[in-house]
């Protein structure tokens, strides 16, 4: 319990007088609880002695108990109230840490968390960590303070009949010790599994047309199947568990009251007890003996949310790898970019990705990126959206080491459209208007017209308030990357990247946006990365990377002059469109 106290300190400290609100109404509650049991052996004892009067019945029993009733339901219900607040703020606030944790994560941070675990701990731990860091927390606590109350109330009745109910109650605290660590391993294993199903849901609706392409979808739902019933075998393992110790709980404290009642007589026949107190002592068990039951159950249930706990911070722990430094400045604009002697390779690899990158890119420029599948095209361009860590002083920006600018002015200052273009469950309207959230419709439409995709809004059924789906599952291949160059287009930041985003367009739509980008960003930077060697005829440079390095750099009549790989490319694709 410390251990899930003291990950949580980032909220109780800030937090904690929301704590200490319900501990007031919690220590209120319990002393409360005791009126009825000591107007009941009032009453109790006025019926005993033959002296019950009707000014004892009313002013002594009657208002008095109404009054008490009155007040618990009132330090009830603040108590709870108290409580739900705090729960609520919470249960904000530890996802306002989970999102803000997840944005600030480099490339290698979704290479080890997949999306349908993310998704698991976002819905499933974060509920977990929310009732146990509000509700549970606290009513362990307060329950504690009603049981410590209650006992010393029965110790004040009669010391030895209090001991002796206590002494089977203790089984329940040792219970929990033996539950603790099968808890926790069985609640591990259980939200494990979860988060496997979740990767396979969320990977079967991702990819539904292509598993709808090659009629897999039977197999695809027995595999969904069979991460089910993992799913289902283990959380049924846990509920045997819960099944077999909360009823134990149920019964230690049956044995309690038995004896409560067997020693209470006893003492009564030895006239150390007056049946009066015996009563009260009676209530003040019942009281004492609900809590005890209650904070078992909690427990068990804390047991759990402490490996949610545990899930959710290694997600809040993990600290990504591009880190701004202290003195970093902000990006204003680009007047030069330098690659000086860049290599770079991806974590956990022994070969190199990019070697020895000797490249200048100036304002105004246009720099095409060709070479085979794998030489290290798109690695390339990902340096300048700061998404990987890279060696110091190899790459500037401006002639200065571009790791001495914020990373988030670094990206303001590019538009990169990667190879899977991500588009959101909107309209087109909205998914363009990412690019540029205060942009007016008349620049929307100027975007939407200079990636070449106003031809495609007469097809849409709503037009620009058509929804393309998850992922944009509704438009073609084409359609999306068009609507993404559309969005980058709107931005109009000072470098545009387009890495291999003209693929699944036709040669004629290529053409048009090719010159649509010479045109309207002239005066800027662009870069583009290609395997259709028509999209790079007219950029200003041309490299060619092969095994992360640059074997060939120039124009394109310099290239075809030196009759090396492009040479041999760009012949067998002119070849290949005069076949067609």
């Amino acid at each position: 319990m410390f251990k899930f106290l003291k990950s949580m300190m980032w909220y109780i400290k800030p937090n904690w007088w929301r704590y200490v609100i319900v501990v007031i109404f919690g220590v209120l509650n319990g002393l409360v609880n005791l009126l009825p049991a000591t107007i009941i052996a009032r009453l109790t004892t006025a019926i005993e002695s033959n002296t019950l009067t009707e000014h004892i019945l009313i002013y002594e029993v009657f208002l008095p108990f109404l009054g008490s009733v009155t007040l618990i339901y009132l330090c009830a219900t603040f108590m709870r109230l108290s409580q739900n607040r705090l729960t609520t703020s919470l249960y904000y606030a530890l996802h306002k840490r989970y999102m803000e944790s997840i944005m600030i994560q480099d490339a290698y941070f979704f290479e080890k968390f997949k999306a349908g675990d993310l998704l698991t701990r976002a819905l499933g731990d974060i509920n977990q960590v929310k009732f146990s860091g509000g509700n549970r927390l606290l009513k362990i606590f307060c329950e504690s303070i009603t049981i410590t109350i209650t006992f010393v109330a029965l110790i004040l009745i009669h010391p030895i009949l209090a001991v002796c109910c206590f002494v089977p109650l203790t089984l329940i605290f040792i219970s929990n010790l033996l539950l603790k660590r099968i808890v926790k391993k069985n609640w591990a294993e259980v939200r494990k599994k979860h988060s496997d199903m979740g990767n396979k849901v969320l990977e079967s609706i991702t990819n539904v047309r292509t598993i709808r392409a090659f009629s897999k979808e039977e197999e695809d739902y027995e595999e969904n199947i069979k991460y089910s019933n993992q799913a289902y075998i283990v959380e049924k393992k846990n509920l045997r568990v819960n099944v077999i110790f909360q009823p134990l709980f149920q019964f230690i404290v049956g044995i309690s009251t038995v004896i409560c009642y067997a020693l209470g007589a006893y003492f009564y026949y030895l006239s150390e007890i007056t049946i009066a107190q015996l009563v009260q002592f009676v209530m003040y068990l019942n009281l004492f003996q609900q809590p005890l039951t209650a904070i078992g159950n909690l427990v068990n249930n804390f047991y759990q949310s402490m490996i949610s706990a545990e899930r959710l911070n290694e997600v809040y722990d993990s600290k990504s790898s591009v880190i701004d430094k202290v003195n970093a400045k902000d990006a204003s604009g680009l007047e030069l970019l330098e690659f000086k002697d860049f290599s770079f390779k991806y974590q956990g690899d022994t070969f190199y990705s990019l070697k020895d990158i000797n490249l200048k890119i100036e304002k105004g420029k246009t720099l095409g990126i060709v070479g085979k599948t794998g030489s290290g095209k798109s690695t390339l361009v990902r340096q300048l959206v700061r998404q990987l860590p890279i060696d110091a002083d190899t790459l500037y920006l401006n002639e200065m080491p571009i790791d001495n600018y914020h990373k988030e002015s670094v990206r303001k200052i590019v538009s990169y459209v990667p190879q899977e273009h991500v588009l959101f469950s909107r309209s087109v309207y909205d998914n363009v208007k990412l690019g540029k959230k205060d942009a007016s419709d008349d620049e929307i439409h100027e975007a939407i017209k200079l990636a070449d995709f106003e031809k495609d809004l007469d097809n849409l059924p709503y037009g620009l308030d058509t929804i393309v789906g998850e992922y944009g599952v509704t438009l073609s291949g084409g359609q999306k990357q068009r609507l993404a160059i559309a969005r980058a287009f709107l931005k109009n930041s000072d470098i545009l990247i387009l890495d291999d985003s003209l693929s699944a367009v036709d040669g004629k739509t290529e053409a048009n946006i090719i010159d649509t980008l010479n045109d309207y960003r002239k005066n800027k930077t662009n870069i583009i990365v290609a395997h259709r060697l028509s999209a790079v005829m007219q950029a200003d440079n041309i490299i060619v990377l092969d095994k992360g390095k640059i074997v060939e750099s120039g124009t394109h009549r310099e290239l075809m002059r030196n009759k090396g790989w492009y040479y041999t490319q760009f012949k067998n694709q002119q070849m290949n469109k005069e076949g067609e």
